[in-house]
């Protein structure tokens, strides 16, 4: 229950008994946010957060689809049920090519309204996990990343702000770990020329093992052979 509680749901509906309803068939199972004038979800989308919006489809002033579309101009990543009495296949069919991750035909049980929210809460959550995670390079037994995105490390899930040379040292050791690299081929590799001196390189590396700390004890110094992240 207490995993359910952290899922904030937006639900429009124009009926206020209807929101009456849900408030008391759901209140126990998510957050909620309930909205009788279908306007109103615009300006609160733009405020607040919510993990899923369910929509009525049969509104006066504005019906879900025509609602759906505004939303989708602003916010096209949130998930959305829509509700509706109407069974016809072309309001499904209509529905399903605009985007709406889910169709659900009134009357409909409380048990089946709560296990399609939850699943397209986690779906979204799972989906966002694994794009997160491939834009990281992890060490293997170690709580240290590599975000390739900002060009930076992640250690303990704290982002650690690196220089471009910083960056590329470590990506260096990262992505081949246990292997000794000497100064001539950082130099060679990272700066372009073998001409840059072993103070300039040791100096780097000083200041990328101080921002590190404590992952830095890993990267070794080999006397007369290089550096190597040793893991």
């Amino acid at each position: 229950m207490a995993v359910s509680k952290s899922m904030h749901v937006t639900i429009v509906d124009d009926v206020a008994d209807n929101l009456s309803s849900y408030r008391e068939l759901l209140e126990d199972e998510f957050n909620l946010r309930l909205i009788q004038d279908p306007v109103n979800l615009l300006g609160f989308l733009n405020t607040g957060k919510t993990d899923l919006v369910v929509l009525d489809f049969h509104m006066p002033s504005m019906n879900g689809f025509e609602l759906y579309k505004k939303m989708r101009q602003t916010h096209p990543n949130t998930p959305v049920i829509f509700l509706t009495g109407d069974p016809s296949e072309d309001v499904l069919i209509k529905g399903l090519d605009l985007g709406a991750q889910d169709f659900i035909v009134k009357p409909v049980s409380i048990n089946e309204l709560v296990a399609r929210i939850k699943n397209k809460i986690e779906a979204k959550k799972k989906k966002h996990r694994k794009k997160k995670d491939l834009n990281l390079i992890k060490v293997e037994n170690h709580d240290f990343a590599l975000n390739i995105d900002l060009n930076s490390a992640v250690i303990d899930g704290n982002n650690i702000t690196l220089t471009p040379i910083e960056y590329k040292i470590i990506h260096l050791l990262v992505k081949n770990p246990n292997k000794i690299f000497s100064r001539e081929y950082l130099a060679e590799i990272i700066w372009g020329n073998t001409d840059t001196s072993s103070q300039n390189i040791d100096t780097h590396l000083s200041n990328l093992r101080k921002k590190l700390k404590p992952f830095s004890s890993y990267i070794k110094t080999i006397k007369s052979r290089g550096i190597l992240l040793r893991v």
